[in-house]
């Protein structure tokens, strides 16, 4: 029993120490991870955070204005027809669309950087970051099998979206289904994390084999791995996708307070 217990866990042993035995490419990859994980705490305390203060500053002096006195209407109109506020509103516009379009770049760059990194690594090949981009922008390691997987697998994530919308719209309102909603909620979110681990699972296969693994072929055979040949790794990959975010959560909202903190203290001393 023990050693099925060690054996299931030694490829968690190895991803672990993956990174070792090639530290001049994981050092750059995870600093530019970590660097990228405070990006969007980064931009809300520095751009949102002042626009929305401002606003809520107007909107205060607005709630405390008696709205039967002449002075509310023209608050009212001051907050409405400002170039002030047409400004405000531009700017939280351009960071809106920044970050549907930055953030969703960012996350497919980091994807393939760590599965190409551990692929290459694990293969015996010790390249450096530079000497990893300049084989990606040459062709000479594929990204077609993986930018395919993992546009199928972003096309799915989209369908399951849509489809969590509409049972949120058909039982989420009703009183009587309680059981139902919840049975049909927990069922949503194991298949969720399910999902998870065999979408990772199919990408690292394109990535292994991008010519002849790839798209719905390479999640077929990655479901193949988890369900059929590799059931317990199957289950501790769920384990992990499911307590991963778990663990990390804390640390982010702690990182996001001692940063709003921070910019609050700097505001005071000025």
């Amino acid at each position: 029993m023990a050693a099925k217990i060690t054996a299931c866990f030694t490829f968690l042993k190895e991803a672990l120490i993956l990174p070792t035995l090639n530290p001049k490419l994981f050092a750059p990859v995870l600093l530019f991870f970590a660097v990228t994980a405070f990006l969007d705490p980064l931009v809300h305390v520095v751009f949102v955070q002042p626009l929305g203060d401002g606003m809520a500053s107007r909107l205060t002096e607005i709630n405390n204005t008696d709205p039967s006195s002449a002075e509310y209407g023209k608050l009212v109109e001051k907050f409405m027809e400002t170039e002030e506020m047409k400004q405000v509103g531009k700017r939280m516009l351009r960071i809106t669309i920044a970050q549907f379009t930055v953030g969703p770049a960012l996350g497919l760059v980091k994807q393939i950087l760590a599965l190409f990194a551990a692929s290459t690594t694990y293969s015996g090949d010790r390249y450096s970051l530079a000497g990893l981009l300049s084989e990606l922008v040459s062709g000479r390691i594929s990204l077609k099998g993986p930018s395919i997987t993992i546009a199928v697998v972003g096309a799915l994530d989209f369908a399951g979206a849509v489809l969590a919308a509409l049972r949120y719209h058909v039982i989420g309102g009703r009183s009587g289904v309680l059981s139902v909603q919840g049975l049909v909620s927990l069922l949503a979110h194991l298949a969720s994390l399910c999902f998870t681990v065999i979408a990772l699972v199919g990408v690292a296969a394109s990535v292994a084999d991008s010519r002849k693994c790839r798209g719905v072929r390479a999640l077929r055979q990655a479901w193949r791995l988890v369900t059929r040949v590799r059931r317990k790794e199957g289950l501790v990959l769920v384990l992990v996708a499911y307590l991963g975010p778990t663990v990390v959560a804390p640390l982010h909202r702690f990182a996001l307070g001692y940063s709003k903190s921070s910019v609050a203290a700097r505001d005071a001393c000025e």
